[in-house]
C-alpha cells in the first residue's frame, strides 16, 4: 500500500495539499484536508485512497512551523514520559499492595486517586 506525504500550504484563505507524484487539491478547511486527499486520489483511481496512510506537513511560515514541530515533539516526548511513570505507578502499586498496604494508604503515598490505585491495580493484573 502506497503512503502519501501532503504539503499543505495557505493560499488566499484556502489549503493548497501537495500530493507528490499525482497533483495538487484544495481544502476550505485544515479540519477536512485529509479528506479532501482521500477524495482527490479516489477521484484519480488510487484502490487505496479510502486507507492508505497519509501525512499532511503544515507549512505557514518558517517561525511557525518551527513552532508547531516544537510543540509536537514536546507532546510526543511527554506523552512518552506518562508511559514512563503509568508503568512505573503500576509497578509501585503492586509493590506497595504485596507490603500490605491500603488502597488509600497508596493513593497518599504516591499523591494519585484512590480510583488510580485500583485502575493501576486492575491494569497490572492484566498484564501479568
Amino acid at each position: 500500500m502506497k503512503s502519501y506525504t501532503v504539503t499543505a500550504t495557505r493560499v488566499h484563505g484556502l489549503w493548497e495539499l501537495d500530493v507528490p507524484d499525482v497533483g495538487i487539491t484544495q481544502s476550505t478547511t485544515a479540519g477536512a484536508a485529509e479528506e479532501m486527499v482521500r477524495d482527490y486520489l479516489d477521484c484519480l483511481g488510487a484502490t487505496d485512497a479510502d486507507i492508505a496512510p497519509i501525512t499532511i506537513v503544515w507549512r505557514i511560515a518558517p517561525e511557525i512551523d518551527a513552532r508547531i514541530a516544537a510543540a509536537r515533539a514536546n507532546a510526543a516526548k511527554a506523552a512518552q514520559l506518562q508511559a514512563r511513570a503509568s508503568n512505573i505507578n503500576r509497578e509501585t502499586v503492586l509493590l506497595l499492595k504485596s507490603e500490605g498496604m491500603t488502597g488509600r494508604d497508596i493513593a497518599a503515598v504516591l499523591g494519585i486517586s484512590e480510583q488510580r490505585v485500583s485502575q493501576l491495580a486492575k491494569s497490572a493484573g492484566k498484564a501479568a
